[in-house]
C-alpha cells in the first residue's frame, strides 16, 4: 500500500482525528461532546487491551494452523519464506539484524528445513533503502543456524507479497511447497496464491506455514491482568488494521487484474492467463 494511505488509515491517526472532532464538537454541542469523550475513552481502552485486539486478529491469524509434518506426509521440495524487514546497523549481532517479523519467519523456515533437509529453502523480498539485500541477511542467518548453503535460494527482485507469490509459482511449478509468513499476513498471501494459480493454471500444492503469531493465548486462558492496556496491544492493533485494509485493496487489485485479462482475451481471441500484472 502507498505510504500516504498507510499513514492516513493507521489507528493512531484515526483516533487523533476523532479527538480533534470532539474538540470541535465541544464548541457546538457540549453535551454530545461529553458522551463522545466517554465513547472515545472506551475505544482507546479497547484498542490498547490485548484480549480485545485479539478478537480482531483471530479471524486472520487462526485461519491456517501451524505446519505439522504428520498432517502432510508427502515430502516438501521447497520451503519459501516471505521477507519482512531488517536493519543494516553493523554493531548489531546477526540475530538482531532481522526485525522480529523476519526473525520469526526465517526461524520457522529453518525449523522446517531441519525436518526435511532435502528441500530447498527460499528467501524472497527486497527493501530499496537497505545497503544489504534482505534475502542475503536471511541467508547468512540460516547458514549460521546450520542450513546447508547449497540448499538456499535467494529471490531479490520481488518488492511486495504479490510479486513474491508470482516468483514462487514461477520457481516451484507443480512441486510441494511450505509457504512461511506471519500468521496475520497469511490470509492475504494465500489469496494471492489461489488467484495466480487460477490465472496461470498452476496446480502445485502450496501449504501454509504461519508463524509470528500475535494471538498468544486462547479465551479460557485469560486473566483480569490481561485487560490492562499495553504497548504490545497498540502494535498488534496497527498490524490488524493494516492487514484488513490490505485485504480490501487486494480485492480491488484482483478485480482490476481480472477485468484487464478478460479485455485482453476479448480483443485478441486468445486467453492471456500467463501475464499477471
Amino acid at each position: 500500500m502507498e505510504f500516504p494511505v498507510k499513514i492516513l488509515a493507521s489507528p493512531a491517526v484515526i483516533l487523533l482525528l476523532l479527538a480533534l472532532l470532539l474538540v470541535m464538537l465541544h464548541q457546538l454541542r457540549p453535551g454530545a461532546a461529553k458522551a463522545g469523550s466517554l465513547l472515545l475513552f472506551l475505544l482507546i481502552w479497547g484498542a490498547t487491551t490485548k484480549p480485545l485486539v485479539d478478537q480482531l486478529a483471530a479471524p486472520l491469524e487462526l485461519q491456517y494452523p501451524a505446519y505439522d509434518k504428520t498432517a502432510h506426509p508427502q515430502p516438501l521440495q521447497h520451503i519459501w519464506v516471505l521477507g519482512c524487514n531488517h536493519q543494516d546497523s553493523h554493531f548489531l549481532p546477526l540475530t538482531s539484524q532481522l526485525e522480529p517479523c523476519s526473525l520469526a519467519r526465517v526461524s520457522e523456515g529453518i525449523r522446517l528445513w531441519h525436518q526435511q533437509p532435502t528441500a530447498l529453502l527460499h528467501f524472497s523480498g527486497r527493501i530499496d533503502d537497505r545497503l544489504t539485500e534482505h534475502s542475503e541477511v536471511a541467508r547468512r542467518y540460516a547458514i549460521a543456524m546450520g542450513v546447508a548453503p547449497d540448499h538456499i535460494r535467494l529471490h531479490q527482485q520481488p518488492q511486495n507479497t504479490r510479486e513474491e507469490i508470482q516468483s514462487l509459482l514461477a520457481a516451484t511449478g507443480q512441486d510441494h511447497v511450505a509457504l512461511v509468513t506471519s500468521a496475520m499476513h497469511m490470509p492475504r498471501t494465500m489469496r494471492w496464491v489461489a488467484f495466480y494459480q487460477q490465472m496461470q493454471a498452476k496446480r502445485g500444492q502450496i501449504i501454509a506455514a504461519p508463524t509470528d503469531f500475535s494471538v498468544r493465548r486462547l479465551h479460557h486462558e485469560l486473566k483480569p491482568s490481561h485487560f490492562i492496556p499495553t504497548v504490545t496491544a497498540i502494535s498488534a492493533l496497527g498490524y490488524v488494521h493494516y492487514e484488513y485494509l490490505g485485504l480490501v485493496l487486494q480485492q480491488w487489485q484482483m478485480s482490476a487484474n481480472t477485468t484487464s485479462a478478460q479485455n485482453t482475451e476479448a480483443s485478441s481471441g486468445v486467453p492471456d492467463l500467463a501475464q499477471p500484472e
